[in-house]
């Protein structure tokens, strides 16, 4: 994949899921940016900064909820993850971290593997597929709200 469409399919998730198209019950105040070509929003991470591809901030303009878009799976991947799990917050039915991870079409297995073996909290699990210049997003595993799960 190459970055041009690697952030394509970060924007567009950013656009489609955060807060979906209709969605009526995303909270008032809430902000999605994304990390492209200028990085808007870091947290910190273990060995410095991270710039997450997707960060929801609060009405008080803290992070809150963050999309990783993968391109594969590494133990670089890992780092970001845990890093967005420990800022995230819990405000979903569950009480699980407000973290999604977007892997390619047929990855999600592999993610899903890392992120438990790792005691990663997160509130979904999806993978992405690029097919005739369309984004597809497939749900795989929601451990946070059932809406999400679309």
């Amino acid at each position: 994949m190459t970055d041009q469409d690697h952030q394509r399919v970060i924007r567009f998730i950013a656009e489609n899921r955060f807060p979906f198209p209709g969605q009526t019950d995303w909270p008032v105040g809430y902000v999605t940016l994304v990390n492209g070509d200028r990085q808007l929003h870091s947290i910190e991470g273990t060995d410095g900064p991270h710039w997450p591809d997707i960060v929801i901030l609060n009405e008080k303009g803290q992070p809150c909820r963050f999309g990783e878009v993968e391109t594969d799976l590494s133990e670089a991947a890992v780092t970001r993850w845990a890093a967005c799990a420990a800022a995230a917050d819990t405000m979903n039915e569950t009480g699980v971290k407000n973290l999604f991870v977007y892997v390619p079409r047929g990855m999600a297995a592999g993610a899903l593997e890392l992120l438990d073996r790792n005691g990663i909290s997160f509130a979904g699990l999806r993978e992405y597929a690029v097919e005739d210049e369309r984004v597809v997003i497939t749900p795989v595993l929601t451990r946070g709200d059932r809406y999400d799960h679309q």
